[in-house]
This record gives C-alpha cells, structure tokens and sequence, in this order.
C-alpha cells in the first residue's frame, strides 16, 4: 500500500525567478517503512516538493498542476484547518537549521509539550511531561527531566536536532520528512542522528522522505533515490540499482563531486615555516544563571603546529574540539591566554596595531557563511574592492582588479554591482574567496568554507582554492569537520579533541593507518565510507 503518491506535480513560481516553475511534472511513491532520497543541487527544487506536502509554500508560489495522495486524499485540495491537522500528526518535518526553527526564548521540553498538545489537547499536565521525557529518552537526549528545562542556545547542534526529531515523532507521524537535517553537523554528530532515525522508520514503520545533496548519506540509508536537476527528475529507482549502475550523466556527475575520491595530497614539504603555533592556549568561561559557579571549557591546550610555505594543514575534529578557535586565535580575533604565534619568526601576539593591520592584510580568512560575510547593503564589487582601497589602493585600480578576480573565481565581471542575495551560496562564496585573495595573501584560513555547500558546488570551490593555490604559492590553514574535503586538499592533517591536538600526520598516512582511537571512529562515521571504498575497489580491478 502506497503511503504518498506524488503525481505529475508542477509548482509555479512567481514572475522574475529564474525559471517558469520550481518543480515540473514530478512523480514518485513512498511507500510504509521506505526512506526515499530526495537527491540534487541547491536549486533543484528539493525543499519545494516537501512544502507542498506540508502546504507551506512561500507567498505567490503555488502548485498548478499534480496530486499529492495522502491516504486517499490530495494534499493540495485540504483546507487549511485539514492541513494544520496533518502537519505535526500524520506527517510530520525535521527542518535542516534547529536553532531557527526553535523559539530561542521558550525550553525545550515546552516546545515539544506544545506540538503535543496542538494534538491532543485534553492531555494532562503530568503526562505530557512524561510523555516528552519519554520522546528525549527515545532519541537519545541524556538526563531527560534536566534537559527539557534547557534553553535552545544551552545545547549542541546534535542535542537541538534530537529535540527536533523528538518534536517530529510526539504524535506518531505516518510520514517523516527531513530536509537536509544533517548538513550543518560534524561526521560523528551526522552519523549518530543518521542513524537513529534509521532506527526509529524501522521500529515505527514510517516512510521517510529525506532530502539531501550528500550521496554519502544516500548510500548509508536510502531504500529508493530520486535525483533531481532544475526541478526535474532526471533519474529515480532502487538505491543500489542508482548508486552502482547510474545510467544519467547528471548523476554520475554528483557521485564524481564527492570529495575525496581522488588522490591524496603529497603530505610533507620542507620549506620553510610561514606560521608556527607553540604552546597555544585558551579557556571559556561561560555561567549557566545568575548564582549558578562558572563553567570553564578548554577550548585549546597546549596547541603546537607548523605550517610551512605553499602548504594546506587540514584541522579536523567535531563541533567544540577548538578548530575554530584556533584560526580566530591565529588571527588575533579573539587572544589567546598564553602561547606564542610566529609569522615569518616574529611574534603576532606581541604586535603592535600597525604590524597587525599589516599582518591581517598577509593573512586572510573565508567564513562558513558566506551571507553572513557580506554586506548585503553593498553590491560585491564594493565589498571585494574596499580591502584594497583602504591600504590606499586607487579606487579605479581596485576595481579593475576586482572585476579580474570575479573573472578568476568564475563569476562575470557583470556582477560587480549585483548584491548578495543574488548570488547563489556557491557563488557568495566565491565571491569571498576573491575578496581574500585580492589582497595578495601569503596565508588562506578556511574556516568550514565548503561545509554548507551541496556536493558539485564544494566540488568546485575545492579546485578553485587548489588551483590559486598552486597559481600564488598560497599557505592554506583548512578548518573543517569533514574528512573527504581534508583528504582532498591537504597535505597534513591534525585532528582536534576537546581543544587538543591528538593526531598530526601526512594526509595518505592518517587514513591508511590512523594512531588514536579517536581518529579511527571519525573515518568510520563518514557517511557513504564502505560503498565508496566498493566503488574504488571495483574500479581498480
């Protein structure tokens, strides 16, 4: 019996987008206990199919075409109290960012006790506190009764996602969507939500429709695949039957963009130092209220590393290992409390305000979020040209270089007066990227600066940063949580554990024969691991 048919669904999308609909002429099935894979770029229209069904389309975006058939009935022809009835009880949502889909200002447990009670409104007070404890036990939330009292922002990213599925299984949903409910989380964090709810479909006997730009995670959990290109199906069937024998360019091409399945980097060099970090440390202290004692967390002990000239140092660990912190600490962003950091031999904690501008100008930085970094009040042209400009560049000479480095990074040198939210992530980001280099750097910090992007994008971006790399003779200090894009770009790698440096070695060493323990349970987590090693054995034969 069929759980959800999507039929011939078309959503039209308002006048101006790039495109006449989001989505068009889609079909497939999810049937009970059958997770289906919603696979694609940014754009491809992944995220739409699973409003439609919820009915949560944006203003002026509607379907105009399909069937949606729920249990017998069309989900696009329910009146809106129908569909606040279904959303949250028989199909339910984990949305890919907990802490915007949380109220910040309400606890946890209250949060999953309304979505509860929305649906059962004669509970008792009573039980639906245990009824929430139970839901945080079942999702592997410790100390239950602490917890729900607990504050969104007073959590991990792993415990708010917990909270979310929590949410999502309070009244025994029939259908699970999650949109990209992993894509922001550290591998071991990522694997441990992968698979409780690979754990809960099974027991509950749900269908999940789970959408996601990792081909990794499809191969840990899919049952079927749908691979979808500028809101068209391009390719859909059994996940073995997609994954081995792809019979689309398009698909093969988003198997080709996982990161690391290419060589490993060359691993030690021998020149000569550019940035050396010795006895480096940096502690927290953080209160829970008002009389609660201080909370002290070591956020970087007795760091010590090196990174030598035209070199990638990959750091890795999981979210609140310090990897963050040390590239601010490197940067002077935020000090450290002792420890030294040399450039070229001299001291940056020592410096004075003109020898750190001077520094800074050296030494650039790409964030995470690339939206975040821009001003979206300023057009790009602006933002990149302004580095330059303020260490007394001409304007009309750094907007001429501006528009080589778009041009460099693959944007038209057009798009120097188009804003931020213009721009896709890939192409913000790349915009980023030119706004560093453009100042002629000798070190790159890459803090998560592909960890947001969907597959074939941070595919590209990872050879941009390659190839300048090669092109300038850049340094490049890599931060990331994921240990495909390390293996793709670095010639060392230092894993990170609780501000602690446990394992530092040649990229090709560490994953032939890691030392630690800790470092082995991180390759074990990647997602998609064992079929990719498949993959590669069957190609070497």
């Amino acid at each position: 019996m069929t759980l959800l048919s999507v039929e011939n669904l078309s959503i039209r999308l308002p006048k101006g987008a790039d495109r006449e609909h989001a989505v068009s002429e889609i079909s497939f099935d999810i049937n009970p206990n059958e997770i289906v894979c919603l696979v694609g770029e940014s754009g491809s229209g992944k995220s739409m199919i699973a409003h439609a069904i919820l009915g949560l389309l944006p203003p002026k975006v509607h379907a105009d075409q399909g069937r949606l058939d729920f249990a017998g009935k069309d989900l696009l022809q329910l009146s809106k109290s129908e569909t606040m009835a279904l959303r949250g009880g028989d199909i339910a949502m984990i949305f890919q960012e907990p802490l915007t889909a949380l109220n910040p200002l309400k606890k946890v447990g209250e949060q999953v006790g309304e979505a509860i009670r929305v649906h059962q409104p004669t509970i008792a007070r009573e039980a639906l506190t245990t009824r929430v404890e139970e839901l945080f036990t079942q999702v592997g939330l410790p100390d239950p009764s602490r917890l729900r009292k607990a504050f969104p922002f007073q959590l991990s990213g792993g415990q708010r996602q917990r909270v979310m599925i929590a949410m999502a299984l309070s009244n025994n949903p029939k259908l699970l969507i999650a949109d990209e409910p992993t894509t922001a989380l550290d591998v071991t964090t990522q694997r441990q939500i992968l698979d409780l709810i690979k754990d809960l479909q099974e027991k509950r006997g749900m269908g999940v429709l789970f959408i996601t730009h990792d081909i990794g995670v499809v191969a840990d959990i899919a049952d079927k695949v749908v691979v979808l290109k500028q809101g068209r199906i391009e390719e859909q069937g059994p996940a073995a039957s997609v994954l081995d024998t792809p019979t689309r360019d398009y698909t093969r091409m988003l198997l080709d963009a996982v990161p690391g399945r290419g060589s490993v980097q060359a691993g030690e060099t021998h020149a000569n130092p550019l940035l050396e970090v010795k006895g480096l440390q940096k502690e927290f202290v953080t209160r829970q209220g008002l009389f609660a004692p201080p909370r002290r967390v070591l956020a970087a002990g007795n760091l010590n590393l090196t990174l030598r000239e035209g070199e990638t140092l990959a750091v890795v660990g999981e979210s609140g290992s310090g990897k963050s912190t040390l590239a601010r600490m490197v940067l002077r962003l935020i000090e450290a409390d002792d420890g030294a950091i040399l450039w070229h031999g001299k001291n940056v904690r020592g410096m004075g305000r003109e020898a750190l501008r001077q520094y800074r100008r050296r030494a650039q930085i790409v964030f995470q979020d690339p939206y975040a970094s821009l001003d979206p009040r300023i057009p790009i042209g602006e933002s990149i040209a302004r580095g330059p400009m303020i260490f007394g560049t001409p304007r009309a000479e750094a907007e001429a270089d501006t528009r080589q480095w778009l041009d460099r990074v693959g944007l038209s040198p057009a798009a120097f007066d188009r804003f931020p939210h213009e721009f896709s992530g890939g192409q913000r980001q790349r915009v980023c990227i030119a706004r560093a280099l453009i100042m002629k750097p000798e070190l790159v910090i890459a803090d998560e600066a592909v960890s947001a992007l969907d597959v074939s994008v941070q595919s590209q971006v990872l050879d941009l940063l390659s190839d300048l790399k090669s092109e300038m003779g850049l340094s490049m200090l890599f931060i990331t949580h994921d240990l495909r894009v390390a293996r793709e770009i670095a010639d060392r790698i230092i894993v990170m554990q609780s501000g602690r440096i446990v394992e530092m070695s040649a990229a090709q060493t560490l994953f032939d024969a890691p030392q630690e323990d800790y470092t082995r349970r991180l390759l074990d987590a990647v997602p998609g691991r064992d079929f990719f090693a498949r993959q590669q054995a069957r190609a070497a034969v």
